[in-house]
């Protein structure tokens, strides 16, 4: 049995068209879908390396402007801290010729709507009028957020020979009682 030439070649045809179309069309889809998982795998990780690189630029910008924040921190700290503010209170009064005679805590409090922390300190303060006022421009002159809220005057003046202190030997000293209110978040 012998085939004709056009049919044999035709046949072969056939079959490697078969062969080609169930062995290689299979082949070629799963590349195709490769190369479409690529290419968002390829966005995918552009969009993260451009997140990333965002990232990186804010926080080379916040290192660079650290002490700012270090400002800002100072001004509005995450916790009261009594034992700085006290130093505080008692070196800025001894800078400005009063003397504290007592110093607590009157109330602590959130503010509503926030989550700052408002603290009221009453301070019992000891010397004359212009040394008040020098004491209220340093506080105001602070980094630290700190508000008056009230001055009350002793009834009596004390004359500083009672007292026997050199520093209020010409001035007339006065007992103040002040608040000062401060805030942390």
């Amino acid at each position: 049995m012998k085939i004709s030439r056009p049919i044999l070649i035709v046949l072969f045809l056939l079959i490697a068209g078969l062969l080609g179309f169930y062995l290689l069309w299979p082949e070629y889809q799963t590349f195709k879908n490769l190369q479409a998982g690529l290419g968002e795998k390829q966005a995918e990780y552009n969009a993260q390396f451009d997140y990333f690189s965002q990232i990186a630029k804010v926080y080379n910008d916040i290192e660079g402007r650290k002490e700012d924040i270090a400002k800002v921190d100072d001004a509005l700290p995450t916790e009261p801290n009594f034992g700085n503010l006290v130093f505080f209170f008692q070196k800025k009064a001894g800078e400005n010729g009063l003397i504290i005679k007592d110093l607590f805590l009157s109330k602590s409090s959130v503010q509503k709507g926030s989550d700052i922390k408002e603290t009221v300190i009453s301070l019992d303060l000891m010397g004359s009028y212009s040394s008040l006022g020098s004491f209220i421009n340093s506080l105001e002159k602070s980094a630290r957020i700190l508000e008056v809220a009230s001055i009350s005057f002793g009834s009596g003046s004390l004359q500083a020979s009672s007292l026997n202190l050199a520093q209020f030997q010409s001035q007339q000293t006065y007992l103040f009682r002040m608040e000062v209110k401060t805030y942390s978040y």
